[in-house]
């Protein structure tokens, strides 16, 4: 009898993973490892990359190889059988004119008709392969072609007179077109021979169908980590022969001040809590909360697993440097880190504050760390797959987010043997982080207090700081693969 499949429901793999997809792929590796079940990542989303972004994370070591990740849109297109076939190609046609120019590696031309009017600008990424083919008409950008990794025609879109999209076909790797897309529904299915034989109303409905395909009637389970997304499709009526865990990764709240607004992520969840099989939260406290507000009793609290450290004598963290892994978005207040960082800065002229991650705060970010003359003192030095060598070079690892489902880059540093300075925030570092012991934790908003404690602990002995590396590396002893292995295992063996 083969494997049973453990499905992860996912939107997309992008070019940076956020917390959700680097915890469900901690998750998938765990699995592989220790449980008799096989890991498959699903993604809903069109990203023409997604399987080079997939292939990048399984080579960087974040994903192992013996995860599979399936998604929609290259599914019904066979995009993976494009590996095998010949790219398209552009006839150059005599009696038009080309303009030539690179720009960001890529070749961009432009074609102009016998009156010297633009009617195609062609797009090749560095490999030599199209990239995409914008169509004019009477100066108007009318219709855009996208090509797939292999080069062939993966999509078309028809636009409006203001560019925006009105309909698409998808076409399989062999010219065939298989899906039609209209802006706010419906998707048209079509069979080999292009031919529609489904209408479906809308996303939801399209991903049923999907799911459906791929699952089959054997029963399997799905995790549902992007409930905003799925949620619904397993509420009512059951549509798939499956058993379902939807997983809490952050706050089961929103208002982070007085608690009073559901997350909207798991208001569907929280409203029909037993349409699920199991919910999994990522921390005790998150489950009693849960618990005494909603009287949810099929509640499990498992959380994030992580990997200790090699032996700690070898590794010797920059004197005065702190680091920082996180998105750059306003929720994780990495302004606060900044106008901290002046504080300290008084004290301390030295320090550094490494800072890794992206996101649409960053240029704002620069600018302010500009504005408080920190650019000697702070680095921006933008996403990276593999983050333990960040946390092996600093004395403390910072964390400012006003509210987390779990915290994993807290936890990832403590495992790893960096102590970690926070804010006193729900949920996770308040299980994770021992006063005075494995860090530090500051109530929310308090700058001049978090500086403090940050000023207080460079200024340790080196001993002193040894002793809280150990207790770091200790903190995280109950977090291992192993363990939280046993909880999954535990879990999944009342389901299945």
């Amino acid at each position: 009898m083969s494997r049973k499949k453990v499905y992860f429901l996912h939107s997309n793999i992008g070019q940076q993973l956020t917390g959700i997809e680097k915890s469900a792929m901690k998750r998938g590796n765990m699995f592989v490892k220790y449980l008799d079940v096989e890991p498959v990542f699903v993604t809903v989303n069109k990203n023409i990359n997604i399987h080079t972004n997939w292939e990048r994370y399984i080579a960087n070591g974040v994903v192992d190889k013996n995860i599979s990740m399936i998604n929609l849109f290259e599914y019904f297109q066979r995009s993976e059988e494009g590996k095998e076939l010949p790219p398209f190609q552009i006839k150059r046609e005599p009696a038009y004119g080309y303009e030539n120019e690179t720009s960001n590696e890529k070749l961009h031309v432009r074609m102009f008709d016998t009156n010297n009017n633009l009617v195609k600008y062609i797009i090749y990424r560095s490999n030599k392969k199209l990239d995409y083919i914008n169509y004019f008409h009477n100066g108007k950008k009318i219709v855009r072609d996208r090509f797939n990794r292999f080069g062939q025609l993966s999509h078309t879109e028809y636009l409006r007179e203001d560019n925006t999209v009105y309909m698409t076909e998808y076409f399989d790797v062999y010219g065939k077109r298989v899906i039609t897309k209209y802006e706010d529904g419906p998707y048209l299915i079509s069979d080999e021979n292009s031919v529609f034989k489904a209408v479906l109303p809308d996303e939801q409905a399209l991903i049923l169908y999907f799911l459906k395909k791929i699952i089959g009637q054997e029963e399997h389970v799905v995790i549902i980590d992007r409930n905003k997304k799925y949620s619904s499709l397993f509420i009512g009526n059951k549509q798939l022969n499956v058993k379902t865990i939807s997983v809490f990764h952050s706050t089961f709240f929103s208002n982070t001040t007085f608690r009073s607004k559901v997350n909207k992520n798991y208001k569907e969840v929280l409203n029909s809590p037993y349409s699920f099989d199991h919910i999994v939260v990522l921390t005790n406290n998150q489950k009693r909360d849960i618990e005494k507000q909603y009287g949810i009793q099929n509640l499990a609290a498992i959380p994030h697993p992580c990997q200790l450290a090699d032996s700690l004598a070898q590794k010797k963290p920059t004197v005065n440097k702190l680091v920082s892994v996180s998105r750059l978005v306003s929720e994780k207040n990495i302004d606060h880190l900044l106008e901290i960082i002046t504080i300290v800065k008084k004290h301390i002229p030295d320090v550094l504050l490494e800072i890794y991650g992206g996101g649409k705060e960053q240029q704002q970010l620069k600018k302010l760390a500009q504005s408080l003359d920190l650019m000697d003192n702070v680095s921006f030095n933008g996403y990276v797959d593999k983050v333990e060598d960040v946390y092996d070079s600093g004395e403390l690892f910072l964390f400012a987010g006003q509210a987390e489902g779990f915290t994993m880059s807290v936890l990832e540093s403590l495992a790893c043997g960096c102590p970690v300075g926070s804010y006193n925030v729900r949920y996770g570092v308040d299980e994770l982080i021992q006063e005075d012991e494995n860090g530090f934790l500051v109530t929310f908003g308090d700058k001049e207090k978090f500086a403090e404690k940050i000023v207080t602990y460079l200024n340790k002995s080196r001993d002193e700081k040894k002793i809280y590396r150990q207790k770091a590396k200790h903190s995280a002893v109950d977090y291992t693969e192993d363990k939280v292995a046993d909880k999954w295992r535990d879990l999944l063996n009342n389901l299945i």
